[in-house]
């Protein structure tokens, strides 16, 4: 390019494709250096997304594997917030819930073998009472006389019925604990009630003089259940609190309404029930003392009040208060 005839400029014209040229002499520099970027991006990568990724893993691998032999402790670390925390937490509830169900089996084999054993003896006692004295009866060698035979009878007997209240007892249990039985549900006026628990005692009450006391209060004159079952519970309450009460006692039987429930309680004049028995008193054949042992209870009487309340989705609960002290609680019924 001239201008006023002096050369200002030259323009060449490459041959060919205008990048082909390019590629070819630039090409093996770029594709060293993308391929070096290329590596070192995958090990950071590597270091620092999948490696922790890795080892979170494989954390969540040993806990699976201790799960599987057997320790219910084992726990995988949830910490992120990605897809492998998630499978962490998710594995740790299904922990959790194991171990859960592992414990609860674990008492109720407990409490299985404690039956067991307690059922075993219960039954011992009285079938080997029943036992000595028919071999004695039964022994030609050891001379008796009648009043002495009428005795040891009179002990079968008792014995008799002793075991047949412990077997009565046991499947009556049975049936409520499991859900078995047809509960009735009815209007159950209480006026009515107490007095049936009243007349029921009122013979042993009045030769010790004991009094049997009820009151219900306005608005608490019914609940609603089996009327049938409600006297049984309140039947061994009562029974219970004879048991305890010294002659010329009170036990009061009384209802009011608090929280919108009904409450009903019993109160006797007793020596109370020691402190450190009123958490065990509902388990079956708990006896919290001898003189409740010599009175002949089964010690299943509690355990089937407890029972008939919560199948009316009611709460019992003891307590001290010069004297022992049940208030149970049931559901108000509904207006008509």
């Amino acid at each position: 390019m001239f201008v006023a005839g002096e050369p200002v400029g030259r323009v060449a014209v490459l041959a060919g494709p205008p990048f082909s040229r390019i590629a070819s002499e630039l090409g093996p520099t770029v594709a060293v250096v993308a391929a070096g970027v290329l590596a070192v991006g995958m090990v950071l990568i590597a270091l620092f997304v999948f490696g922790p990724a890795q080892r979170r893993l494989k954390k969540v691998q040993e806990a699976t594997e201790q799960l599987g032999a057997g320790d219910l402790n084992a726990r995988a670390p949830e910490k992120g917030g990605d897809e492998v925390a998630a499978v962490a937490r998710s594995f740790n509830r299904m922990a959790d819930e194991l171990a859960s169900r592992a414990q609860a089996l674990e008492a109720s084999d407990r409490a299985r073998r404690q039956l067991l054993a307690d059922v075993s003896h219960e039954l011992m006692t009285p079938l080997t009472a029943m036992r000595g004295y028919v071999e004695t009866l039964t022994m030609r060698e050891v001379p008796l006389d009648q009043a002495t035979r009428e005795r040891y009878l009179r002990i079968i007997d008792e014995e008799t019925h002793r075991l047949e209240r412990i077997v009565g007892d046991l499947l009556d249990l049975a049936k409520l604990e499991g859900g078995g039985g047809t509960l009735r549900h009815e209007r159950v006026p209480l006026v009515a009630l107490f007095d049936r628990v009243r007349s029921r005692h009122e013979r042993e009450s009045a030769e010790r003089g004991i009094r049997i006391a009820c009151h219900v209060a306005p608005g608490a004159e019914t609940v609603e259940g089996d009327p049938d079952r409600l006297e049984q519970a309140l039947q061994n309450l009562a029974a219970n609190a004879l048991r305890h009460t010294p002659d010329g006692g009170v036990i009061t039987l009384s209802a009011t309404i608090e929280n919108g429930a009904v409450h009903l309680r019993l109160r006797d004049t007793g020596g109370g029930i020691p402190q450190e028995h009123l958490p065990l008193i509902f388990e079956r054949f708990y006896k919290a003392d001898s003189a409740r042992r010599a009175a002949g209870g089964s010690g299943l009487g509690l355990s089937i009040v407890k029972a008939i309340v919560e199948r009316h989705h009611g709460a019992i609960a003891a307590s001290n208060d010069n004297g022992a002290v049940f208030d149970i609680t049931l559901p108000r019924p509904a207006e008509l």
